[in-house]
């Protein structure tokens, strides 16, 4: 028998019609009752394997590589701007991906709620997976918007409720499934679980990227916010980020002969220094400011690389 194709590697083109192949098979596959039989199945494994072996199935019958496969729908926006069609076809995928994962979920929910055991390595993952996921469900984002609409602060309140959700999704109490989690963060097994310790970071920066996120989008709306130094800091750095897409690169470039030497002396204050001065301009003046010293960044990142 003649050995297999491996497929193209990632450098190597892969067709558009392969891409949508993949793209449909997968989503008619995750939304079959036989997936979801499979993935109830709490032998089965954690669903996101489960759900990664699927796909690499699918590439394997199309004489793909999965790397390159991944690849490719990774950089559909980039390759293929223009393509609706396929565009609407990878949020569909993304969509289903995220729906058939809390299915699966809900499916092997526990009956009764753990009050005494402590949380396995498995499940801490599952946790940190899951809230990941249920932060970029509309039903959350709405709650979140309702929240800060209401309050003009971050939505803490919201995002513990959904915390405690997810730990009731598990089959733990919530008191007793937090205080669990927090006993497992502590330990030194954490600090040595890479794959944990990377879980547990995505899981904070998708928590704090959609909060901050939904803070600016009722800024640009007209809303008021009520928040600390810190969080405003933070907002306006996502601001400057957002004009700068917009920006032509002479217009850039401009911006950093106007500002270079102020964002160095500025840079070399000490903290207090630093804040004493920036309460002194305006926030046109700020959001020049840190719009010149983002780009200053990326130029010695560049030079670096």
């Amino acid at each position: 028998m003649a050995p297999r194709n491996t497929g193209p590697t990632v450098e190597e083109w892969i067709e558009r019609d392969q891409i949508e192949k993949f793209l449909t098979i997968c989503i008619d596959s995750m939304k079959s009752d036989a997936t979801r039989a499979t993935l109830k199945d709490p032998t089965s494994g954690r669903p996101v394997s489960k759900m990664m072996k699927m796909q690499k199935c699918v590439w394997d019958d199309l004489d793909i590589s999965d790397e390159s496969g991944g690849s490719a729908v990774s950089k559909i926006v980039d390759n293929f701007p223009d393509d609706i069609a396929l565009l609407s076809l990878k949020d569909e995928f993304a969509k289903t991906v995220d729906a058939t994962y809390l299915q699966c979920l809900q499916d092997r929910r526990p009956q009764v709620l753990e009050t005494k055991k402590e949380m396995k390595r498995t499940t801490v993952l599952e946790f940190l997976d899951a809230c990941s996921v249920m932060f970029d469900t509309t039903e959350v984002r709405e709650r979140l918007t309702e929240k800060i609409k209401e309050t003009g602060k971050m939505p803490d309140p919201v995002v513990s409720e959904v915390l405690d959700e997810v730990m009731e999704l598990l089959g733990f109490e919530r008191e007793h499934g937090q205080c669990s989690f927090q006993k497992f963060g502590a330990s030194k097994e954490f600090q040595k679980d890479q794959e944990v310790a990377i879980a547990y970071q995505r899981w904070r920066g998708k928590t704090s990227n959609v909060c901050f996120e939904l803070l600016n989008k009722h800024r640009r709306e007209g809303g008021e916010l009520n928040v600390d130094d810190d969080v405003q800091g933070k907002l306006l750095e996502l601001q400057a980020k957002e004009e700068l897409d917009g920006m032509a690169p002479e217009d850039q470039a401009r911006l950093i002969e106007k500002n270079a030497k102020k964002v160095s002396v500025v840079s070399g204050l000490p903290v207090e220094g630093r804040l004493r001065y920036l309460a002194k301009l305006s926030e046109e003046e700020k959001l020049e400011l840190a719009k010149t010293e983002i780009l200053i960044n990326t130029l010695q990142q560049l030079q670096q690389q």
